[in-house]
């Protein structure tokens, strides 16, 4: 693995970073925070974008991917 970028976290203290697998997926991984456990997830972005409810966490993820689209395309 790379290493991953956090792009949100949440009041609770959950949090979400950007990376890619040594096969060159990109993933989200999610840590929830030490109160439930502190678990660790991963999911392809395709998925990671499709769930719902839609939240703050998304629009972090998007905003991210956009930036990283606008300093290529300069």
């Amino acid at each position: 693995m790379t290493e991953f970028k956090q792009f949100a976290e949440s009041s609770n203290g959950d949090n979400w970073s950007l990376g890619t697998r040594e096969d060159g997926t990109s993933v989200v991984r999610h840590k929830g925070n030490p109160a439930s456990g502190g678990y660790e997830t991963e999911l392809r972005v395709e998925e990671f974008l499709l769930l719902r409810p839609y939240g703050p966490e998304q629009a972090a993820l998007i905003e991210l991917l956009d930036a990283g689209a606008d300093q290529q395309n300069q």
